[in-house]
């Protein structure tokens, strides 16, 4: 009966939980499907399949990264993501970008794991969601660390008893349930790497770890740790109990280190964010570190392709090439154990010699190996058969020093093989078999429309 009133005084509605405020459900259960719902629908609507028919795999690749970047912020900075949500987004992504032009399920190339790494530890840079979320979410430890004592961290220590001068890793979790007690949380499952996130706020010597263990000043700022004598900075720990003799000379290493320090009495201490050159927290640091951590070394073994992204070419030439040195092409040996073809259809479609495999299509045929070979002489060079498309790609871009000599070495790897992959292509499915001359021309002819210049002109 109040609330009616009260409604009719101000001239407002009356309504119950939850509401939207800001594109949020305000009370709502953040754990509960139904709450995402809205994310989920708007990822897949823009993936839609009738999108993937019109679109190669570099084109899909950059509709997943702008709806991944798109997702509502205010959702990912406040609410966990449950599971479930997290494995429907994936499968989302999934199946738009393995589709095949009929829109029916493709094969996939690489593992998803592999798609989410970013492009410098060797994957395709799609982002991991889940990652994103736990960035977000640590973004509030940061601000609790970092911002005096605003209106929503009084707010905060008010609803869960919390000390609003000490950091969060310092204080017990909330009891209470809610958005704040999923940020004390921390998503992180293995403690070892939760524990060195959390360390890049945090004040404490790492090179020193027994003195830490014993002293009663953890979590604390500089200035607990020292007073002013005049103008000089005397430093003065304290400990739970008395130093043994060993510890005594740690002590002593200690302060011969902090020496050098010189703090001083004109700003106030502040926390700094270790993993980044700006010393303030990023979304971005936040999953570089998390990721250089937690992805297996099947995935950091392919960190040389980083260098294929430098936008010299196409999009959907850079992922070829990518697809190229992982191994991972649709070549007749692979689509003979996936039993797509028979397999006695196996033989390369260029020389009709050996096995079709991406090591002899991209390189040891026969075929392939004029065209590399019409390049060396081109550029003036000699040069042996490698053992791997690794070997050949480092050998290969990695052996000028000048900037422009080094950008027409990698215009002439990108263009070998993207006129190997049209030409099998055309001999494959079109019947189209072009001479030797114009293959080799036409390798040229895709460097000079990428460069805009002769590649080999003065």
């Amino acid at each position: 009966m109040w609330v009616r009133r009260m409604c009719r005084l101000l001239g407002c509605k009356e309504a119950s939980l939850p509401v939207r405020y800001l594109g949020i459900p305000l009370g709502a259960n953040p754990r509960l499907v139904k709450t995402w719902k809205p994310v989920i629908d708007k990822v897949e609507d823009k993936l839609s399949l009738w999108k993937a028919k019109t679109l190669n795999k570099a084109g899909k690749l950059v509709l997943i990264k702008s709806v991944l970047n798109s997702l509502p912020i205010y959702y990912l900075s406040l609410y966990k993501m449950p599971k479930t949500v997290a494995e429907k987004l994936i499968s989302l992504q999934r199946r738009f970008l393995w589709s095949t032009e009929d829109g029916r399920h493709g094969v996939p190339l690489v593992k998803w794991e592999i798609v989410m790494a970013p492009k410098q530890v060797g994957g395709l840079g799609v982002g991991d969601a889940v990652i994103r979320n736990t960035a977000l979410l640590f973004k509030w430890w940061w601000r609790f660390s970092k911002e005096d004592c605003p209106l929503w961290k009084k707010v905060v220590c008010s609803c869960n008893s919390m000390n609003p001068t000490v950091m969060l890793q310092g204080q017990p979790a909330p009891i209470r349930g809610g958005p704040w007690r999923d940020i004390c949380q921390l998503q992180i499952s293995e403690l070892q790497l939760r524990e060195k996130m959390i360390s890049g706020l945090s004040m404490e010597l790492d090179m020193f770890p027994r003195l830490f263990s014993v002293s009663t000043l953890q979590g604390s700022v500089i200035g607990d740790c020292g007073f002013w004598d005049g103008l000089e900075w005397i430093w003065s720990f304290q400990w739970r109990r008395e130093l043994f003799q060993w510890e005594l000379d740690l002590v002593h290493q200690l302060h011969e280190m902090l020496q050098s320090v010189k703090p001083t009495n004109e700003k106030e201490d502040g926390v700094v964010w270790k993993f980044d050159k700006t010393e303030v927290y990023s979304t971005a640091s936040f999953g570089k570190v998390l990721h250089a951590e937690v992805l297996p070394e099947e995935i950091t073994s392919y960190s040389f392709t980083r260098t294929v992204w430098k936008g010299l070419v196409p999009p959907r030439v850079e992922l070829l090439t990518w697809f190229v040195l992982v191994g991972r092409v649709n070549t007749k040996d692979r689509l003979c154990r996936f039993r797509v073809i028979p397999q006695q259809d196996n033989r390369c479609v260029l020389c009709d010699k050996a096995e079709e495999t991406v090591f002899h299509l991209f390189l040891e045929c026969e075929t392939t190996w004029k065209v590399w070979c019409a390049w060396l002489r081109a550029l003036g060079r000699q040069w042996s058969l490698p053992g791997t498309l690794k070997d050949h790609f480092e050998s290969w871009t990695k052996l000028s020093v000048r900037k422009v000599d080094r950008k027409r070495w990698f215009l002439g790897f990108f263009a070998v093989i993207w006129t190997t992959w049209l030409e099998r292509n055309g001999r494959l499915f079109r019947d189209h078999t072009s001479s030797m001359e114009d293959i080799i021309n036409r390798s040229f002819r895709y460097s000079e429309e990428w460069s805009g210049v002769d590649p080999f002109g003065c």
